[in-house]
């Protein structure tokens, strides 16, 4: 019997880029630390090697946050997929390897410092075109992710931070602890398709209604309680904008009845009283073709929808 012939490169590639994070990592962590075998193991495989490098991933989950180890020092730990990665000093340099799979631990000695030794090893492994995550979790991310190049990413939820993964397409689902962001991440806020804002604390704060105003998504869902004065300063902007798409949503948690919201629009915003699908509604024209109706749920009665409609949607109230 003849021996199986070797993938051609095209073929071998596509084999690597499918395979798990597990299994390609031997040849990730031979470029960020000082393994004894690296000369052996480059000796073994090199042309695997160099084509590891410069494939992508496709990962279920990155998460990075950074624990404070005393005043001054942090650990930057880094979970990827089913391993995670903590940097720090201890008895010198060192990256521990966790599989939390198997629970069975390694640690190596590295030639950089921890904080150094993170950057590497992780613009190593994402840094590379075409890679995509299905999830992303940024607890205190750190500032060196924003030199990835411009990744895929299908989820994201960012806490405590203003650190940013570059992305090349509108993330799906975006959810954030505030909607004060800097100018790198706000742009990526605008574009994605469905933000979910959660301000922790039982005094969260105002939603500053005129960043959130400026976001294009699909929907928009604020889990802290918005004042009706809010929403009416969200709906006014919203109003003036005429880019906005048929269908694209805000839901908010409301602290009144949402008579009193209405009230504050026909009063203020010279908004008519109408009726959309049997719910009472206020509406404001936005051009020729689209409208902006405020209404309440049908399924949370402190939940108040302010949506983008066809002109006509909503129809005026006999009095």
């Amino acid at each position: 019997m003849s021996r199986s012939k070797p993938l051609a490169y095209q073929s071998s590639k596509a084999v690597l880029e499918y395979l798990s994070f597990g299994k390609r990592l031997v040849f990730g962590l031979i470029s960020v630390v000082n393994f004894y075998f690296r000369k052996n193991l480059y000796a073994m495989c090199p042309a695997i090697r160099k084509m590891e490098e410069n494939v992508p991933y496709h990962l279920e989950l990155v998460n990075l946050k950074l624990v404070p180890l005393s005043m001054t020092r942090d650990v930057s730990i880094m979970t990827i997929d089913s391993f995670e990665f903590s940097f720090l000093e201890y008895e010198g340099n060192k990256m521990f390897i966790d599989n939390l799979s198997t629970e069975k631990r390694v640690d190596q000695l590295t030639s950089l410092k921890p904080e150094q030794a993170a950057e590497k090893f992780l613009l190593y492994h994402l840094s590379r075109e075409g890679t995509r995550i299905k999830t992303v979790d940024l607890i205190d991310g750190p500032e060196f992710i924003s030199k990835c190049i411009p990744i895929a990413i299908k989820k994201l939820n960012v806490n405590r931070t203003a650190a940013w993964f570059p992305t090349n397409i509108p993330i799906e689902n975006v959810e954030v602890d505030t909607t004060v962001r800097e100018d790198t991440s706000l742009f990526w806020l605008k574009i994605a398709k469905h933000v979910t804002v959660r301000i922790p604390g039982p005094f969260a704060g105002r939603i500053h209604t005129e960043i959130v105003s400026e976001w294009n998504c699909e929907s928009i869902r604020i889990e802290s309680s918005m004042w009706s004065e809010e929403i009416a300063d969200y709906s006014n902007k919203v109003s003036q904008r005429t880019d906005r798409l048929i269908g694209s949503r805000l839901i908010a948690r409301h602290s009144s009845p949402v008579q009193h919201l209405i009230d504050i629009l026909h009063s203020k915003m010279n908004a008519r009283r109408t009726i959309l699908n049997g719910r009472t509604c206020a509406t404001i024209s936005i051009d020729e073709s689209t409208e902006l109706n405020v209404y309440g749920s049908t399924f949370f009665d402190l939940d108040v929808i302010v949506e983008v409609c066809a002109r006509g949607s909503a129809i005026d109230q006999v009095l």
